[in-house]
């Protein structure tokens, strides 16, 4: 199989035309000087456990914040880098592949060989198993190019395994000192970019010269903090699978008889699911961190759906569209509880026809109600994360079974009179997560690659690509860098219990916040999409024209640029130091000191760990 990565495609009209698309860069990545301006230390987004995570990080905890500038700008204390070696670089792809991907390695290749031809950027075969055992490609101008602007991950392979056990940690140090690596990019999602903090850690300590850096690329859109905007892949996500929904909906709608059940990717997170519904406007969906924070059983969401089919039918409506994600099934408490059993069971090694026996009465109770093919499901080895297999339990299919089951079961009683109750169900990830990646995504990939250079050329380590401000036009986009374990924290909260249990610092999965304005916004037109029919095409992809530069929904409506907040604020802080000095008068002391007095009393509230703002 390794023999086929990097092979040229044969590609389409439409492939071709995306490969020789060029993406534009930002007014601070162009050029060959690199300008780099350091802020302050960084703490923990976990303060409470801010010493945990140094002591588990002692080299690369409170490193600065970097911001990458435009040749033009004048900031006296910016580092100016114009002297750029020859460095070689190794690329690997972990977690599953993401449209957008290779533009990452087409932007980093392009900044290396803008700023030294001689440079070399080498791609791992198969993953992080590639990495281990040094399997690697020499991307080149004509490795790229078939694989510019593509979906997919089949320039390198992928994998999904972690980065993490000492076996692991020690193949991956020897492969880079081996091919004598100055630096190491790590493209993923939260677990990855988990990963690259430990590597940035351990290579330190160990006095390897491989400096690790990580790139936020997954299709869930989990990976989001106060310094990560975005993921690449999510944008093309959610518009393909709108588009596919969508769809679903005009049929639904002209046959006037049928209810499209549809789970969409999202393990720990609702954010793909959350921001179809807002693109599409499908009748209903489901949340899991709603499941959460309400505590709903099977029986609940069931009730739930039967409830709103039945007061559309006293409209005369019997069809509609039911939105879920992934990860619904882990949120439920009873059905968390009954997977936490089988799993203790499977890691025991009790053999899977067993298990049901074993099981305690409760929770073998509901694994008989439950229908035969979910048993089955339910029955599957955890993924190394220790999830369930949640790609492969037909959640969809189980509410609709359940559905029609109460929905005849009011009907034979007459307290439903409309007609009978006919579910479809479809699982849409995989036809979303192969796409061609969106024009954003490509853009976003691309500079992420460029920035890549920009933090190996500074010399960072165990820092994130980041850029903010990406909901304004590409000119005014910020990059820069952040440090890893900025965005770590050691709690970890059940989604199913609410318990709490104390693990290793390592970057969370960014929930659905239940009272942030996105989700607000879908509540605000909960009912109207529930019984209006309020559907809406965003269509297929568009690369040019009208929709060509569109954002999803939840990047446009939130509150973000936190590192341009960041540097406004030291802007402000410079302002006062240069107003107050000694010799100023009493009056301006006083206020400066009444003011600062104040200000400095609210932040030490808000950032108590006692305040639950973490």
């Amino acid at each position: 199989m390794e023999s086929d990565y990097g092979l040229p495609r044969d590609l389409s009209h439409l492939q071709l035309a995306r490969s020789l698309y060029k993406p534009e860069l930002p007014p601070c990545l162009q050029g060959t000087t690199v300008r780099v301006e350091f802020g302050d230390a960084t703490t923990a987004l976990d303060t409470a456990g801010a010493n945990a995570i140094s002591q588990s990080f002692p080299h690369t905890y409170g490193q600065p914040l970097a911001h990458f500038l435009r040749a033009t700008s004048n900031v006296p204390d910016a580092q100016i880098i114009s002297d750029h070696p020859a460095i070689r670089v190794g690329l690997v792809f972990c977690g599953r592949q993401s449209p957008g991907g290779h533009n990452v390695v087409w932007g980093l290749h392009e900044a290396l060989k803008i700023h030294n031809p001689q440079s070399t950027l080498l791609g791992f075969l198969g993953g992080s198993e590639g990495l281990f055992a040094q399997r690697t490609l020499q991307i080149t101008d004509d490795v790229l190019a078939t694989y510019k602007n593509q979906g997919g991950y089949d320039l390198l392979g992928r994998t999904k395994d972690q980065i993490r056990s000492g076996d692991q940690v020690n193949a991956a140090m020897a492969a880079c000192n081996t091919l004598k690596l100055d630096g190491l990019v790590i493209v993923g999602g939260v677990t990855s970019n988990t990963d690259a903090a430990y590597l940035a850690e351990k290579f330190h300590q160990s006095q390897c010269p491989t400096k690790v850096v990580g790139v936020p690329v997954t299709l869930n859109g989990d990976l989001k903090n106060q310094f990560v905007e975005a993921n690449v892949g999510f944008d093309t996500v959610c518009k393909v699978g709108s588009q596919l929904i969508s769809n679903l909906c005009t049929d639904a709608f002209s046959a006037e008889k049928y209810y499209y059940f549809v789970r969409l990717m999202g393990q720990k997170a609702s954010h793909v699911a959350l921001e179809c519904s807002l693109q599409s406007h499908p009748n209903m969906v489901i949340l899991a961190e709603e499941v959460v924070a309400s505590k709903l059983t099977i029986f609940d969401i069931t009730k739930q759906i039967c409830d709103a089919v039945q007061a559309r039918a006293e409209k005369e409506k019997y069809h509609g569209v039911i939105l879920l994600p992934e990860g619904l099934i882990e949120s439920i408490p009873e059905v968390n509880a009954l997977l936490q059993e089988i799993h203790r069971f499977l890691r025991l090694g009790i053999s899977v026809d067993k298990i049901s026996s074993r099981l305690s009465p409760w929770a073998s109770a509901l694994f008989q109600f439950f229908p035969p093919f979910i048993r089955e499901e339910l029955l599957l080895n955890p993924e190394s994360g220790e999830s369930a297999q949640l790609s492969q339990i037909e959640t969809e299919k189980l509410l609709a079974v359940l559905v029609e089951a109460e929905m005849s079961k009011r009907l034979k009683e007459g307290t439903y009179k409309g007609k009978k109750f006919t579910p479809i169900c479809h699982f849409m990830g995989y036809q979303a997560r192969g796409s061609l990646p969106s024009k954003f995504d490509c853009d976003y990939a691309y500079v992420l690659g460029h920035i890549c250079y920009h933090m190996l050329s500074a010399g960072l380590n165990g820092y994130m690509a980041t850029v903010t401000n990406l909901k304004e036009s590409l000119e005014h986009w910020r990059c820069g860098a952040a440090p890893i374990t900025a965005m770590m924290s050691v709690k970890d909260y059940g989604r199913a219990s609410g318990s709490m249990t104390i693990g290793k610092p390592v970057i969370h999965h960014a929930t659905v916040d239940l009272r942030g304005k996105v989700y607000e916004l879908l509540k605000q037109n909960a009912t109207k999409f529930l019984m209006d029919d309020v559907y809406r095409n965003p269509g297929p992809l568009q690369f040019d024209g009208p929709g060509a530069d569109s954002r999803t929904v939840s990047l446009l409506i939130q509150d973000l640029d936190y590192m341009g907040r960041i540097k406004e604020l030291n802007m402000y802080l410079d302002k006062v130091r240069s107003i107050v000095k000694p010799g100023c008068s009493q009056d301006i002391l006083k206020a400066a000191l009444s003011a600062m007095s104040s200000v400095t009393d609210i932040l030490s509230v808000m950032s108590s760990p006692t305040n639950g703002s973490i």
